[in-house]
């Protein structure tokens, strides 16, 4: 995990300090990591509540952006169905893209895979660890951070690592290529609806082409 940490790490700072641009207090901040543990929607989360956002617009968009951990969720299932719910609970909890992108990999290697939630529980915990630790770090900083560092860069480089391995098949391009179209074209929505409208799109052309090419 130590390279995908590189990323993280100042993401990470980058949302605690969004949160407390955002107007929340230090506690309520290192909550909204603890409790959803999703950069993306933390980010999306503090940057409504900054505007003002009704509370339903705020929770729709953080929803509409975990959208993907369904499919991940379907990814990861036939892997992980021999175990009991409570493994399971914990090892939704703790999924991310990162620890996603890594357990995947693993499991996709040949041989027994019985105990390989094992290292799943590892990457994910060791992401969890270092992940509230940095929004610790970011939420007591707070506006103390000076715009030249231009921190919130980091997200964009770290979903930009993510994203380019993952782009394997015409669905997945089409999607991010839609995804990415709409997001520049509803740019002046208010309340960041950009976001919830690039993510449906996305999602919606990418399972149209693949609906498409498996019959």
């Amino acid at each position: 995990m130590a390279p995908v940490l590189l990323g993280a790490v100042p993401f990470a700072f980058v949302a605690g300090v969004a949160a407390t641009a955002a107007g929340m207090t230090p506690a309520q901040g290192i909550a909204l990591s603890a409790l959803s543990f999703s950069g993306i929607a933390q980010l999306i989360a503090s940057q409504l509540i900054a505007v003002h956002s009704p509370v339903v617009v705020t929770v729709a968009a953080a929803f509409v952006v975990s959208l993907r951990f369904l499919m991940y969720s379907a990814s990861m299932a036939p892997h992980v169905a021999h175990l009991d719910w409570r493994w399971r609970v914990l090892l939704s909890f703790l999924m991310t893209d990162q620890s996603f992108a890594a357990s995947v990999r693993h499991y996709a290697d040949a041989g027994d895979t019985r105990h390989r939630h094992w290292f799943f529980l590892g990457a994910a915990l060791t992401l969890y660890t270092f992940w509230q630790a940095s929004v610790v770090a970011g939420v007591l900083a707070g506006a103390q951070v000076p715009a030249r560092w231009s921190l919130d860069f980091a997200v964009v480089l770290t979903f930009i690592a993510l994203l380019v391995p993952a782009v394997r098949t015409r669905p997945d391009l089409a999607a991010a290529v839609v995804a990415a179209a709409l997001s520049l074209a509803a740019a002046g929505l208010p309340y960041r609806l950009a976001l919830v409208v690039a993510s449906i799109g996305g999602i919606g052309v990418g399972l149209a082409i693949e609906s498409r090419g498996r019959r």
